[in-house]
């Protein structure tokens, strides 16, 4: 009976990954920050155990908006933003 819940365990619920490692901050470390692309295409970022996934077109328009100034705005809050983004 112990055999048949072991081999139950492992081979019912056991489940391949398929993530491609690109960079993981302390190697070996699972819980450290790590970018992956899963099987599918979509790139993922572990940071501080939240992951998000998303295709290349999404990274881009968040990297986008991210990086954008608007010029409307007031001066001061361009400013901030400038210094945010590491431009001051």
């Amino acid at each position: 009976m112990t055999n048949e819940v072991n081999e139950m365990s492992a081979g019912s619920r056991g489940y391949a990954n398929t993530d491609k490692e690109l960079w993981r901050e302390r190697p070996g470390d699972y819980y450290s920050d790590s970018i992956f692309v899963t099987e599918s295409g979509g790139i993922g970022i572990n940071a501080g155990g939240y992951v998000l996934v998303a295709n290349v077109r999404a990274w881009h328009t968040a990297g986008v908006r991210l990086l954008t100034v608007d010029e409307t705005l007031p001066a001061w809050r361009r400013r901030i933003a400038m210094w945010l983004l590491g431009w001051a």
